[in-house]
């Protein structure tokens, strides 16, 4: 009996215990480190992209065997690759060049080569034996591809710091990216703060903060599939307004402990499901006006132009039930309300703001889409519950940033309104590389410089100042911005996309970072936030490169 207790003691030692002792030892494989210019780290498998950017360069059959699965740091394919790398322990290293040849008394030779769209790369092997101190690594010449450096554990070294405070971020870089951006001030003073990504599934995440944004906290989790999701609060209550994904139904939540706990759609009884069909918006404003709340929206179906709606119900009703809500006919676009230039012209009119004009009326001031300058957009005039009208020859606007999703807000001190957007410059316009960008990066896709714009009228628009800019359009990302007044400053949350340890996202619109930032004395000039990452000077690597 004592030797079976004992086989049994020894046994759930083996099972429960020793996992655990394993798990909280120091791990033998240390963490090599790189630097360079835009280093990405990623996974080598056959068929594979094998650059950031590049979906027609891959990985093939003659990648070898021992560097498939393996991570590796690369760059954009014109760059030079991994300038130096460092670990806190000796290790191998296996190093792919192509079209360059190393120092062959460092970097040895192993004889495996291995081709990417008829780029061949030799594999070399070379010891690193200074822990702690950076070893310069042999990169490739100007105009050949990005060196390739392999190790199981890899990390970027000095990557530029992220402009704000970092609220969350992705889990895993490239498998899903920050959405729905929404910051609210609660009646205690905190900020409470929400967005998507955070998980494959379609599951919201809260955060709030007690310190004025210093430090965040997980406050929630929405475990319901809302997407393009506006947070308000209307009589001490909480709501998330949004639509079903992936079905586009139009939906709503409910919280009366300020988004601890939240009453979800209910599709037997109906409750919180608004309108069937397909629909589509963003963060945008939920404003009151003339004893009703108002909220714009675009339909979503398929093989069809996205025309604009907005939603309304008297703030008295029970905003949970369909029958509290009125729908405004739906308005058409056109295409050729814009001359083209070969660019498409105007493709479709989203993301609508219900606004209040200088002369009391609402108008939904919506973003336009078109991918030539990138400055437009259109004041739909709201006449009533179901009344739109517009007139393209008076109502089609120049705005900076007016082609990327703004939220706008009136301030009445500065009897001004105020918007964040991402405005294009041209110094940027049609910047390319070889790769998804060879034909030049439109400008809906420029989302690199952040600026506070402002107007007196809705109609003309004019920029205050940069809050943000960076000389990356291709990976660098400040997007989808949603704000608060918060005395003589704003407050931001900010769907961010740029260089991190874990190496780039896919694009800039894939963001991997919700950031809160404080735009201070907004009524006043400042001085923005300026990253460098496209052009960053690396130890031991030409500037001019």
């Amino acid at each position: 009996m004592d030797r079976i207790r004992k086989w049994r003691y020894l046994l759930w030692v083996l099972v429960t215990v020793w996992p655990l002792l394993l798990a909280a030892a120091p791990s033998r494989t240390p963490v090599v480190e790189v630097r360079g210019r835009l280093i990405d780290i990623r996974k080598a498998d056959r068929w594979s992209e094998a650059y950031p950017q590049y979906k027609k360069h891959r990985f093939g059959n003659s990648l070898p065997e021992r560097l498939v699965g393996m991570n590796y740091a690369v760059s954009l394919k014109e760059f030079a690759g991994p300038s130096a790398v460092r670990s806190s322990k000796p290790c191998d290293l296996l190093l792919a060049l192509h079209g360059t040849v190393p120092d062959t008394t460092l970097w040895h030779p192993t004889g495996e080569t291995f081709n990417i769209n008829r780029n061949q790369y030799r594999l070399y092997k070379g010891r690193y034996t200074t822990p702690g101190e950076w070893m310069e690594l042999p990169v490739a010449r100007r105009g050949k591809s990005s060196s390739m450096l392999f190790y199981r554990k890899l990390r970027v070294a000095e990557t530029v710091p992220v402009p704000g405070t970092v609220i969350t971020k992705v889990p895993v870089l490239r498998k899903t990216h920050i959405t729905n951006p929404n910051i609210l001030i609660l009646p205690d003073g905190s900020y409470l703060a929400a967005c998507s990504g955070i998980s494959s599934q379609r599951a919201i995440g809260l955060y709030r903060s007690t310190d004025r944004g210093e430090s965040w906290s997980e406050w929630s989790k929405v475990d319901y599939p809302v997407n393009f999701y506006t947070l308000f609060r209307h009589r001490d209550a909480l709501y998330l307004m949004g639509t079903h994904s992936p079905r586009g139904m139009i939906v709503i939540c409910r919280s009366e402990d300020d988004g601890r706990t939240w009453e979800l759609p209910d599709e037997e009884s109906g409750r919180g499901i608004l309108l069937e069909g397909r629909y589509h918006s963003a963060p945008v404003p939920v404003v009151e006006h003339k004893g009703r709340l108002w909220r714009a929206m675009e339909t979503n179906f398929p093989d069809e132009r996205r025309q604009a709606f907005v939603l309304s119900a008297k703030v008295s009703d029970d905003l949970m039930k369909a029958s509290s809500w009125k729908i405004s006919r739906f308005l058409k676009s056109s295409a050729e309300w814009i001359a083209d230039g070969g660019e498409g012209g105007f493709r479709q009119w989203i993301e609508g703001n219900i606004v209040v004009a200088p002369d009391g009326s609402l108008v939904n001031l919506l973003r336009v889409d078109e991918h030539k300058w990138g400055r437009s957009a259109a004041v739909v005039h709201v006449d009533d519950e179901r009344k739109l009208r517009f007139d393209p020859e008076k109502d089609i606007i120049e705005m900076p940033g007016g082609g990327k999703k703004f939220t706008i807000r009136y301030d009445s001190l500065s009897h001004r309104y105020w918007a964040l957007s991402s405005i294009v410059l041209d110094e940027f316009r049609g910047m390319r590389h070889g790769g998804i960008y060879a034909s030049g990066i439109h400008c809906g896709l420029i989302r690199n410089t952040l600026a506070l714009i402002s107007s007196e009228d809705l109609y003309h628009w004019q920029v205050e100042r940069i809050v943000l800019a960076s000389d990356n359009p291709f990976f660098d990302g400040f997007q989808y911005v949603d704000w608060q007044f918060d005395g003589e400053d704003l407050v931001s949350v900010i769907r961010l996309a740029m260089e991190e340890p874990r190496g780039l996202p896919n694009r800039q619109h894939d963001a991997n970072f919700l950031v809160f930032k404080r735009v201070e004395r907004f009524r006043e000039p400042g001085t923005p936030d300026t990253i460098r990452t496209l052009h960053k000077p690396v130890a031991g690597q030409p500037d001019s490169e």
